[in-house]
């Protein structure tokens, strides 16, 4: 009996699984891929292989997971705001900025590297959260709107950092606007396994954790989620959302400037104006952000999902001859349906609580004259 008992329970999450605005917006992007290849004349079959082959056979793995870090990173630094019901569109300035701060100490500290790499991290982290706390700051003292001056502060940021590495900082001996190299000391290790990955993969996944643990089993995790659900309930019941403001945008300003801090000494090496918001990361942190519906865990696996959408596109572009650029379309498809469907589902919910609110209000009267 508790076995049957069991496989119903089990039959039951799998439906309720299949039938979330989630999993059916993926499965309705990949079948309207399927259209879109085959109409243009290609095979949609060998180009979904392709694609799939790309991102995990061989350099395609540690590609995917050296994308997903910086994704993963940047959509946990959305999700940290939204959460909160905080519109943070600033993560592409916090990023820059901090990662130019964190290039800087790996440069020019002097010591070996598992003092420096830390240090770098830290300052990354910590220009990021100054350059958050402007917008926070703003809202909270001059009631300007987050969401248009941290918007804006992307330029800025973009603007002072050009200046910063096409003069004081600037490496004389190239002709781009570059810092210095990262000396090798003060590189982000990369670890034996997955083709030789950053070690920031670690640190990303434990960030997941502590998200995910705070989230669920803090006061802290229960304030914001109070406050992203309903502000006015949340001071009412004693939360000071001002303070949670400024709070959540210095944390997320941590976040965005540490993985920053990762592109240069994990990757680039070296600073080069423009060149961290060339593949919008920021951006497509946000979108998963929102895919995952700011939970940490599901960021993890919609953050893969992406970085091997774009990873595998490459492949699929090189050995089926179809564009790269389907992977692009498949995300924001992803996302518009599950912004369609959520409605509707939500929708659904409100109606039928509304006629279950009806029907007990009808039960409490039966019998009366």
């Amino acid at each position: 009996m508790a076995e049957f008992v069991d496989r119903l329970d089990l039959k039951r999450r799998l439906a309720a699984a299949a039938s979330s605005p989630v999993v059916f917006s993926i499965f309705f992007a990949f079948a309207l891929g399927v259209v879109i290849v085959a109409v243009t004349g290609g095979d949609p079959w060998n180009a979904y292989g392709e694609m799939f082959t790309g991102a995990v056979a061989g350099s395609g793995l540690r590609n995917t997971l050296a994308r997903a870090i910086p994704i993963i990173g940047m959509a946990l630094a959305v999700s940290v705001a939204f959460r909160s019901g905080v519109i943070n569109l600033g993560g592409e300035g916090q990023m820059v900025f901090g990662g130019l701060a964190g290039t800087v100490v790996a440069i020019y500290t002097p010591g070996p590297g598992f003092l420096v790499v830390p240090l770098a991290l830290i300052a990354g982290a910590v220009a990021g959260a100054f350059w958050a706390l402007l917008p926070a700051l703003g809202q909270t003292r001059l009631r300007l709107p987050i969401l248009i001056t941290s918007l804006l502060l992307n330029y800025v940021a973009r603007a002072i950092t050009g200046y910063l590495v096409r003069f004081p900082l600037a490496d004389v001996s190239v002709t781009l606007a570059t810092t210095k190299q990262v000396p090798e000391t003060a590189r982000m290790p990369k670890m034996p396994i997955f083709g030789g990955v950053s070690l920031s993969l670690v640190l990303v996944v434990l960030l997941v954790a502590v998200a995910a643990v705070v989230y669920r089993r803090s006061v802290v995790g229960y304030e914001t989620r109070m406050a992203g659900l309903n502000g006015r309930f949340a001071r009412y019941g004693g939360i000071d959302v001002e303070r949670q403001t400024v709070g959540v945008m210095a944390v997320a300003g941590a976040i965005g400037g540490a993985v920053g801090t990762h592109l240069i000494i994990g990757d680039a090496l070296r600073f080069i104006e423009g060149e961290l918001v060339l593949g919008g990361l920021a951006w497509t942190g946000l979108l998963v952000s929102l895919l995952a519906a700011n939970r940490p865990v599901l960021i993890l696996l919609a953050g893969l999902l992406f970085s091997g959408l774009q990873i595998g596109g490459l492949g699929m572009q090189r050995n089926a001859n179809v564009s790269w650029r389907l992977a692009q379309v498949l995300q924001a498809v992803v996302i518009i349906a599950v912004a369609s469907r959520l409605t509707v589902w939500r929708g659904k919910r409100r109606e039928a609580a509304d006629v279950e609110a009806e029907v007990t209000a009808e039960a409490a009267h039966v019998g009366e004259v």
